[in-house]
């Protein structure tokens, strides 16, 4: 075998979700920012993260935590997907502790105190749950998150008048009541909510002067809502999305129908929770009245991979299929 490159990872998922921590094999980046480093892979490595994420090694869904330093905080950590870069991810910040935790990686004094982590949105800080010094849950500070516009309407081809909410949690979202669409809730229409949310998404950005990153729709549980986030066309997040609940706490604080510390139930489309919370107020990025949201969840280890490419490898960007 002749090999020219090797990156060790490891892969788990967040409530169905798949984030592939990367351990080694990303070249030395620069800059003195977590953000500023993110800039340098894409304009010098971006061809790795076909190879990381893309098929034969990864899939449609699959998104990166690569740690780096960082002067800011305990830990840098950016995010790549499939098709995008992430300046915010909270389920993939879930998976990167647990796979420290997987390891015996986490820093001193974390099961006390945690740790602070920059991120391209900012910084967020991470604690976790033990039972017999085994690491049962993560829980997320993340950045200001805060309700942008309430009450957009917009005209979307094929659904008609979709009136939904712009709020930010690391990540733009348009939060969508599931209500409005004639469509069963649940995983076996996961394609066809996933065209629809497409569609939305694309009017909002033809339409509004804000412009979303993903789709939430959202449906009514006891305590909370069952998330559906739409990513693209053909992507959706398998887990309740923790910048999107970021997102969503914003947006009912604001709307006053969530007090500071009462609980919030957020579970994904196959019925995995996160619990979550709304920790303190905040100002948003612009001064807007916001808060700081609090995400619980817990990532499950599912491989420990070194990857390989070889040099003759007539694939080496991976491919992607639509």
């Amino acid at each position: 075998m002749r090999t020219t490159r090797l990156f060790s990872v490891i892969d788990s998922h967040t409530a169905g979700h798949p984030t592939r921590t990367v351990i080694s094999g990303i070249p030395r980046l620069r800059g003195q920012s977590v953000l500023a480093q993110r800039a340098d892979f894409r304009a010098v490595h971006d061809g790795l993260r076909g190879l990381l994420l893309h098929e034969p090694r990864g899939h449609a869904a699959m998104v990166a935590a690569v740690p780096v330093p960082s002067r800011e905080a305990d830990q840098g950590l950016f995010f790549i997907s499939s098709y995008v870069y992430l300046d915010m991810c909270g389920h993939a910040t879930i998976g990167y502790i647990a796979s420290l935790a997987a390891t015996g990686a986490l820093p001193q004094g974390f099961e006390q105190n945690g740790m602070s982590v920059e991120t391209p949105a900012g910084i967020v800080h991470v604690t976790g749950t033990f039972e017999a010094g085994r690491l049962t849950s993560v829980v997320l500070r993340n950045v200001p998150s805060y309700l942008a516009c309430a009450d957009v309407a917009v005209e979307v081809e094929g659904l008609g008048t979709v009136i939904c909410d712009i709020a930010h949690g690391g990540i733009m979202y348009a939060l969508v009541d599931a209500s409005q669409i004639d469509l069963p809730f649940d995983i076996d229409h996961a394609s066809r909510w996933s065209r629809a949310g497409m569609t939305i998404k694309e009017a909002l950005n033809a339409a509004s002067s804000y412009q979303v990153g993903s789709v939430l729709f959202h449906r009514a549980i006891e305590g909370g809502a069952r998330h559906l986030v739409i990513l693209a066309g053909n992507k959706f997040d398998r887990s309740p999305c923790g910048t999107g609940t970021s997102a969503r706490l914003a947006q009912l604080h604001a709307r006053g129908e969530l007090a500071i510390g009462a609980p919030y139930r957020a579970e994904n489309i196959l019925g995995v929770p996160f619990m979550a919370k709304v920790a303190e107020v905040a100002q948003g990025t612009d001064g807007q009245p916001g808060i700081i949201p609090e995400v619980r969840g817990m990532a499950h280890i599912s491989a420990f991979s070194t990857l390989v490419l070889e040099a003759d490898d007539p694939l080496s960007a991976g491919f992607l299929p639509n």
